[in-house]
């Protein structure tokens, strides 16, 4: 049984994350969120709570206090727009804050940090599937800020996992404006409003299902060491397929509203080869099995109809 630090432990993948650490591995885990994103309720019952930012002086103590073997980090800014509307804020939680866990992981001694990075550290323009050692070159500053905080860890001397997630989408997912794609189609077919696909639908995102992430997360405690590692499917879904599956999964007929240009990256998909052999590790659940149960767990909680599954998946 290990002592684990999860920052970020409230919102949708750190409280996924927390479930599994604390009923599958009997683990003492701790949780430090400071509620802007995450929701308390999210957080498992036997696990510690803390409402904290990252960046606050006071989290160094938390840490040395706390003894952990390991520490999750993924507490962050994570709206691309906010970013660049607040570069400064941006800045503040994803590179002072990260930089702050380092320094007191460094110190306390801690075992292994696992720290979830982004895909948007990536050059947009390259062709995917991008592989860890291709061109980084992030074009927002949440990305930038994701990028610096992997350069901090690599040079703090702790041991690491830099993890990459590309598209991670499943229950918890926070559906409103800026939410996921995902989340956003499924509230909107629930309340049975026609939801907005921009630009042709042809630009593709590498998805996968929360519990393949989890897996992979768990995976890196024990597996891999100063190693960065995408977090993928690596295969390539367009926005147009998404919303076919998960208009067959509700069972359904509700045209998308289309017309809208935004500026967004065309394609995007990340190789998983490094994590395959890394962390021992593989995604499991399809896309349709996994969009039937991130629907089915919206429909629960937002509607009344139940499509039926057939096999759990968390």
């Amino acid at each position: 049984m290990a002592r684990i630090l999860v920052t970020g432990g409230a919102g949708f993948i750190g409280s996924h994350l927390v479930d599994t650490l604390v009923e599958r591995g009997a683990h003492t885990v701790t949780v430090v969120d400071d509620l802007s994103v995450g929701v308390r309720s999210n957080v498992h019952r036997r696990a510690r709570f803390i409402k904290m930012q990252i960046q606050n002086p006071r989290f160094d103590t938390v840490v040395k206090r706390g003894r952990y073997d390991f520490i999750f980090h993924l507490a962050a800014q994570k709206n691309l727009q906010s970013s660049k509307a607040f570069p400064v804020h941006d800045a503040e939680t994803n590179i002072v804050g990260s930089i702050r866990l380092f320094h007191a992981a460094k110190k306390a001694r801690v075992r292994k940090v696992i720290f979830f990075s982004s895909a948007a550290v990536y050059n947009v323009k390259a062709k995917p599937p991008n592989a860890e050692d291709d061109q980084v070159q992030p074009c927002t500053p949440y990305g930038i800020g994701k990028y610096t905080a992997e350069l901090y860890l690599k040079n703090s001397g702790i041991p690491y996992v830099i993890l990459r997630p590309s598209n991670v989408y499943g229950p918890r997912q926070d559906a409103r404006g800026e939410g996921g794609v995902v989340a956003i189609f499924c509230r909107k077919l629930i309340q049975r409003t026609r939801p907005e696909i921009f630009n042709t639908g042809l630009q593709t995102r590498d998805f996968i299902y929360v519990d393949d992430v989890i897996r992979a997360s768990v995976a890196a405690m024990l597996c891999g060491r100063n190693v960065v590692c995408n977090i993928s499917t690596q295969h390539e879904t367009t926005i147009n397929t998404l919303y076919r599956i998960l208009v067959k999964t509700a069972i359904m007929s509700l045209r998308p509203i289309r017309g809208k240009h935004i500026d967004e990256q065309y394609r995007s998909a990340l190789s998983n080869l490094r994590a395959r052999i890394a962390l021992k590790w593989k995604p499991a659940i399809s896309l349709a099995q996994g969009l039937e149960q991130t629907y089915n767990w919206f429909n629960a909680l937002y509607g009344k109809k139940t499509v039926k599954t057939t096999r759990r998946f968390s």
